[in-house]
Parts: structure tokens; C-alpha cells; sequence
């Protein structure tokens, strides 16, 4: 038998309590469906300082993502002060989720892919057959941003003008659970 995906609710306790635990201060993990004004200067302010100005979306972008179909935001925070985000939203004409953005502010700590991990578990949940995203193999510091969601099972599916490199990952409960463990619920594995 194949392990069942677990509820986002009992993903997000158990982040909270690994963060807490890794970053050694108090770490909350939020989701939010909509955006208030608060949320909206967070998200700004965390695409400002984590991508460069050609990636950078302006405030009118991100009121408009906000009103898409689907639309979730994970946020993480510690002591109050935002520490990652991840959101994304319905992709037109498919019963796909498309994940738009996924930072972390503070880098080698796991917290990228434990907020992709939650992003996953939330669309397996709602009964969505894939996510999509759009990367590149290397950002402009050479971290190999193509590398990275390969390793969460992502596959390359080719390279669009304009857009980068498409990935894409086929959900089933097997693996959004596998990452689950790995990621999130194996303090050994939360960094790596």
C-alpha cells in the first residue's frame, strides 16, 4: 500500500515545530487564499531583496495573481519577520496548479523546499494532477535553480523564449508524501 499524502494542516504543525527547531527561534508557516494590504508590501518587499529587477513583479502583478483562481500564499515567518513564500494558482485549461514564486530569504536551510513540499501537499490535497513552473538552470548568483527542482522531482520539459525553462511534476500521493518525509517530517534530512 502507498503512503496516503498527509492534511495540510498536519504538514503545517509539523513545519512549524522543524523550522522552529532548525532555525532555534519561533517560526510560523500561514496560508493565505487572499491578499490584504499587509501581505501584499510582504510579498513586494520579499520579491524586491531575493530576485532581480527583470524577474521583479510590480504591485498591479501581484493584485492580479491574488485574484486568479486558486490563488494560495505560504507564508513563514520567524519572530514576525518573514523567512519564506511560496504562491501559486490554477493554470488555465488544465487540471494543473502553476507555482509562481518560491523564495527564501535565508538560504541552506531547508526552508525553500519545505515551502515547496507544503505548496505540493496543498495541491495533492485539492485533487490537482500536476504543478508547473517556470525556472532557469542557473540564476545570475550560479545557483542552480534547474538542479534544485530536480531533486524534488520536477521534470525539464523544454526551454521558452521569454518564459525560461518549463518543470513540471506529475502529483500522486507516493510522492508528495515521500517529499513530506523527506523535507519536513526527517529532522536529518531538513537541510539537505
Amino acid at each position: 500500500m502507498s503512503p496516503k499524502t498527509p492534511t495540510l494542516t498536519t504538514v503545517l504543525e509539523t513545519t512549524q515545530r522543524r523550522l522552529t527547531e532548525n532555525l532555534g527561534e519561533k517560526c510560523t508557516v500561514k496560508v493565505h487564499g487572499t491578499l490584504n494590504e499587509t501581505l501584499l508590501k510582504t510579498v513586494i518587499n520579499i520579491d524586491n531583496q531575493k530576485f532581480r529587477e527583470e524577474l521583479r513583479y510590480e504591485h498591479e502583478d501581484v493584485l492580479e495573481h491574488g485574484r486568479l483562481k486558486g490563488f494560495i500564499l505560504i507564508l513563514a515567518e520567524c519572530n514576525d519577520q518573514p523567512i519564506g513564500m511560496t504562491y501559486g494558482y490554477d493554470e488555465p485549461q488544465s487540471r494543473g496548479y502553476f507555482l509562481d514564486t518560491l523564495a527564501s530569504m535565508t538560504e541552506g536551510k531547508g526552508i525553500g523546499r519545505i515551502l515547496a513540499t507544503l505548496l505540493l501537499v496543498h495541491c495533492q490535497n485539492k485533487g490537482y494532477k500536476h504543478v508547473t513552473l517556470y525556472t532557469e538552470e542557473r540564476d545570475e548568483k550560479g545557483r542552480q535553480l534547474r538542479r534544485f527542482y530536480e531533486k524534488m522531482g520536477f521534470t525539464y520539459i523544454c526551454t521558452e523564449e521569454g518564459k525560461g525553462d518549463i518543470m513540471q511534476i506529475q502529483l500522486t500521493d507516493e510522492k508528495v508524501a515521500d517529499l513530506y518525509a523527506k523535507y519536513i517530517a526527517n529532522t536529518d534530512n531538513i537541510n539537505k
